[in-house]
């Protein structure tokens, strides 16, 4: 049976990386089109040591075909194992997504020390292969484009990261066809949704950063062009209001709208006016 998933796994844990090459390569060709490598070794290199100590790197493709094999030396230069997807008759489709399945289940048998399951794929019917490793209280983070990224898939991870983002990251120069992808007014209405569940007006930016990713896990402030969530708070100073939290090393946002509200909920009513009573003329 499945240990308790009352807590995920933290980040000095061991990581295992799993990356469907083939669903990446076709989805980051149609998410960065002006680049002629899509899947940079820089790009590659940051999604290896993002997590922590990753050790165990796998790809899945048939790298018999050029689109798919011209990668391999970006792969195995970052130690990632390439791994050879052999199709045969009806089950050509789905020959990436099983092996990939099967290997991480083994994973999670065989190195009970790894607890950060990074799996880049977009298609939703790696869905219940994530919420059977969330059940043994793995933390699962999914990488995928923009452009193919199942919205059921994205729904069950911890972490959903966009593959434009990384790139964007390394490279400079795809930034702003990056950041075009993504619109600031999504942050916003999703910091509001999370203000709303705080119960009380202000919230620390560590809570506040883990609610908007529990109500949506695709959540990463380097999508508006931000290197840390205390810079995307920032530019949103008509919404927010930041300070230094004094008893720790955090910092307290509260909504503006809210803080403007609360003297106004404090005051008094003004007084209703009575209606003047006409006066009764008394008959001689």
């Amino acid at each position: 049976m499945p240990a308790a998933v009352a807590a995920e796994a933290s980040l000095g844990d061991q990581v295992a990386v799993f990356i469907d090459l083939e669903n990446l390569a076709l989805g980051a060709g149609e998410d960065l089109p002006g680049q002629a490598e899509p899947i940079p070794y820089k790009a590659l290199e940051l999604l290896c040591r993002d997590y922590g100590n990753t050790s165990i790197r796998r790809a899945y493709a048939d790298w018999s075909r050029p689109e798919f094999g011209r990668y391999q030396n970006n792969l195995a230069q970052n130690g990632i194992t390439l791994i050879q997807v052999t199709r045969f008759g009806a089950q050509q489709k789905n020959a990436a997504d099983i092996l990939m399945a099967v290997d991480a289940m083994e994973v999670l048998i065989t190195h009970p020390d790894v607890g950060t399951f990074l799996l880049v794929a977009g298609d939703g019917d790696y869905s219940p292969l994530v919420q059977r490793l969330r059940e043994w209280g793995k933390r699962v983070v999914g990488v995928g484009t923009k452009a193919s990224a199942s919205a059921r898939l994205v729904a069950v991870c911890s972490e959903y990261k966009y593959w434009g983002t990384i790139v964007a990251a390394v490279n400079p120069a795809v930034r702003a066809e990056v950041g075009a992808n993504f619109d600031i007014a999504d942050a916003k209405r999703l910091v509001v949704a999370a203000m709303e569940e705080s119960p009380d007006a202000s919230a620390t930016g560590s809570w506040l950063k883990s609610k908007m990713l529990a109500l949506d896990p695709s959540f990463d402030e380097r999508n508006y062009g931000s290197s840390s969530f205390r810079v995307l708070l920032s530019r949103l100073p008509d919404l927010v209001e930041v300070k230094k939290d004094r008893s720790s090393s955090d910092m307290l946002v509260t909504l503006v709208a809210r803080s403007a509200k609360a003297p106004a909920d404090g005051a008094k009513a003004p007084a209703r006016r009575r209606k003047a009573t006409p006066k009764q003329v008394v008959a001689p």
